[in-house]
């Protein structure tokens, strides 16, 4: 018994993504970039989703130079149809094995007070409903193989936040609980869905204070997290790759927090 348990133990990754499709929305910049050259790295066929063609473009030469295999498609997550069309692609890329649900935007922290309707509904139509709409694609793509999902959250999916807007801590809780709610009702067809939580990571939105200095960095991300540093998008990368790998298995419905330690000072 104990050396058929063994023999179904995967090691990470082990050639398992080779040809397979894989999907990445918001994969044009920051971490769903990362997570786009990451796969690429382990021999996927990685579709890329995104609104922008010049920088999904740039990825797309970046992971080809490299001998990886990337395609573009524009679209937006707040339409269905573009969903639709992106996952189907990554099926006919060798069977969706791997899905990454990453698009999403930012907005400085407002009092609900002076909130917006517009602003809230931005938020939450792209940063919970679009990963609802790419959700509900993938696992119906995924039903009759299997594959894995993970959603990225954010550290303020856990808490409240100084630095987020209402509209952006809510839909981040939100992407948590319907990761656990999916993670229930996909579990029979050998589908698992996990998400991440970064911390600060380093992004085109951390230019700013990384211009100002390494001591500007420390003093402002060190009040975050007790490292003192930006999460590097990179290790988010790896860590997607591991929960989507074999070597995850029994890891369903989770949130790993990749956030210097963050949320151990709550």
């Amino acid at each position: 018994m104990q050396r058929e348990a063994m023999s179904r133990v995967h090691a990470p990754i082990n050639g398992e993504f080779e040809d397979r499709g894989v999907f990445v929305s918001g994969g044009t910049s920051g971490i769903g970039a990362a997570v786009a050259r990451a796969f690429a790295a382990v021999g996927a066929n990685v579709v890329v989703l995104g609104r922008r063609s010049e920088a999904g473009s740039a990825v797309v030469e970046e992971i080809r130079a490299t001998g990886g295999t990337c395609e573009f498609v524009r679209g937006d997550i707040r339409r269905s149809t573009d969903v639709d069309r992106a996952i189907e692609i990554a099926q006919q890329r060798g069977g969706l094995r791997a899905a990454v649900n990453s698009a999403g935007i930012f907005d400085r922290s407002v009092l609900i007070d002076d909130y917006s309707d517009d602003a809230w509904e931005e938020m939450i139509a792209i940063n919970l409903s679009g990963v609802f709409r790419c959700l509900r694609a993938e696992m119906k793509a995924m039903k009759a193989h299997g594959g894995a999902i993970v959603n990225i959250g954010s550290s303020v999916g856990h808490r409240g936040s100084l630095r987020g807007s209402p509209g952006y801590v809510a839909a981040k809780h939100g992407v948590i609980g319907l990761t656990r709610q999916c993670a229930l009702e996909c579990a029979e067809g050998n589908i698992r869905v996990n998400s991440v939580s970064p911390g600060p990571t380093l992004t085109e939105m951390a230019a700013p204070l990384v211009a100002e200095g390494p001591e500007a960095v420390r003093a402002t991300i060190g009040q975050l997290n007790p490292t003192g540093r930006f999460v590097d998008p990179a290790v988010v990368a790896a860590a997607v790759v591991f929960l989507c790998s074999g070597a995850a298995d029994g890891i369903n419905g989770a949130d790993l927090a990749i956030d210097g330690g963050q949320l151990a000072k709550l």
